[in-house]
């Protein structure tokens, strides 16, 4: 048990033992908001910490739990900025060195992004969505590690397009391994307008999601070593959310209006669904023994077998601790890049 352990316990009650403590990125749209509507019905009445970008959505969200009586706190945060993320780290780590919450017995990292292109940044210059959807991840798995419960969960959202673009109908790409400092450069010089710019747009979200996939698995081993525990919840293919809101005209019309009735196939859910699946999964209703798994819709599968690949793991993983490691504070940087 470290220092910061002692001093939590110390200052718990039993009401913060008996209301789980959950941190929720993206609660104010989407799956985010599926998941936000579960944990507002969760028997556990837990305390919330929802992270989000827009001010006064995460107001209304904070509200819509308040409502129902729940305790909540929100975090502004930008995760294309990587000193957002570490301001949002610092609050959250401020109201628990206060006392005002317990440590973090849940993080449910759902938010997440695709462009048309992968003509934009993120503020330090890399690509915007490899910047969101993996590198400000992997800021929030390493910087939430101190402040997670003795036996803390954490849930990333893996996808099913990190297998490839038959599993989303054919509506996203084929992901493309590279080289992590290629797939985190962005190409200016795409047109976001044009067919070219926004298949290489999917490409690059499908590529995003195999890489997070593959850190997740370096995640779970380095928590599982402080007695915590990470599960890759893959949501499915979601109908009626705004992630694909910059495909061609036609495909959004598609996916928006077609897609709905695809959520009887069972590779298919809706917000609701697979938002009650997730609460579940990150407070321990279901497969609360395990470490590491991948779980989609509900059900125990298995990633692909290229995520495993070690070498791939070391690759990507020294890349991403090089990276974050400005905005990590010394006493947490904990794991030494792999060799």
């Amino acid at each position: 048990m470290s220092y910061h352990d002692i001093t939590y316990f110390a200052v718990m009650t039993v009401h913060d033992i008996t209301r789980p403590t959950v941190l929720l990125t993206g609660p104010t749209s989407g799956i985010g908001a599926g998941m936000l509507r579960a944990l507002l019905r969760h028997p556990a009445r837990p305390t919330l910490v929802l992270l989000a970008r827009n001010a006064t959505a995460l107001d209304a969200a904070l509200d819509q739990a308040r409502a129902v009586g729940l305790t909540a706190h929100g975090v502004s945060v930008d995760l294309a900025d990587l000193a957002s993320v570490q301001a949002a780290l610092a609050e959250v780590r401020a109201l628990i060195d206060a006392g005002t919450i317990a440590p973090i017995d849940a993080a449910l990292l759902n938010a997440g992004t695709q462009f048309m292109s992968r003509a934009t940044l993120g503020a330090q210059g890399h690509e915007r969505t490899f910047t969101i959807n993996v590198i400000a991840q992997h800021l929030l798995v390493t910087g939430l590690e101190p402040m997670l419960a003795p036996a803390g969960h954490v849930v990333v959202m893996g996808s099913s397009t990190h297998r490839g673009k038959k599993q989303s109908f054919n509506l996203i790409p084929d992901p493309q391994w590279q080289a992590p400092a290629a797939l985190a450069t962005a190409d200016p010089t795409e047109a976001p307008t044009e067919a070219t710019g926004r298949e290489r747009g999917g490409i690059a979200y499908a590529s995003s999601k195999l890489a997070l996939v593959t850190a997740a698995h370096v995640w779970a081993e380095r928590l599982a070593a402080t007695g915590r525990r990470l599960t890759i919840y893959d949501p499915g293919l979601t109908v009626r959310t705004g992630l694909v809101r910059d495909m061609s005209a036609f495909r959004y019309w598609v996916w928006r209006w077609i897609m709905p009735v695809m959520a009887l196939h069972p590779k298919a859910t809706t917000a609701r669904i697979t938002g009650r699946h997730a609460v579940e999964l990150a407070l321990g209703d279901t497969f609360a023994d395990l470490n590491g798994a991948y779980i989609e819709i509900g059900v125990l599968t298995r990633a692909e077998q290229v995520t495993y690949e070690p070498e791939r793991q070391r690759e990507l993983m020294t890349w991403l601790d090089e990276v974050i490691a400005p905005f990590v504070s010394a006493t947490d940087q904990r794991h030494p890049q792999e060799a």
